[in-house]
């Protein structure tokens, strides 16, 4: 009886403690490095734009994550997987415009400088700007 009363522990101990190993690992396992992106939004004078709408689409994904640029024009997309990226930027009286190709790798962050231009004019303008230029 005593021995199968020590298996039941040693058991149950060998159990419990592949349970909190991997309950410690899970976070670390799961938590992929990501990256981000933010940028500013300006009229032909230089100046913020509010209220723009900014999408952010990672090639092969059909959901794009929003954003409207706040008073300073700036907006700001935390936690985003490594890939590439479409940014576009609307506001009616403006024209829109897009931003293709912008490739982002774990850990990097990117900033659009975003331009834009009164519908019917000189198109608008968006350049994604390299780390650390």
């Amino acid at each position: 009886m005593a021995d199968v009363r020590s298996r039941s522990i040693s058991s149950f101990s060998w159990t419990l403690a592949l349970m909190i190993v991997a309950m410690a690992a899970g976070p670390i396992l799961a938590a992929a490095p990501t990256g981000g992106v933010d940028g500013q939004v300006q009229d032909a004078q230089g100046k913020p734009l509010p209220g723009v709408a900014i999408t952010l689409l990672k090639a092969g994904e059909k959901t794009p994550k929003k954003q409207v640029s706040g008073a300073d024009g700036g907006f700001k997309f935390d936690d985003l997987p490594s890939g590439v990226y479409i940014a576009t930027a609307a506001l009616e009286g403006y024209g829109p415009v897009t931003c293709r190709g912008m490739r982002l790798v774990a850990g990097q962050s990117r900033r659009l400088e975003v331009k834009l231009l009164p519908a019917g004019g000189e198109p608008s303008t968006c350049a994604a700007v390299e780390p650390g230029a």
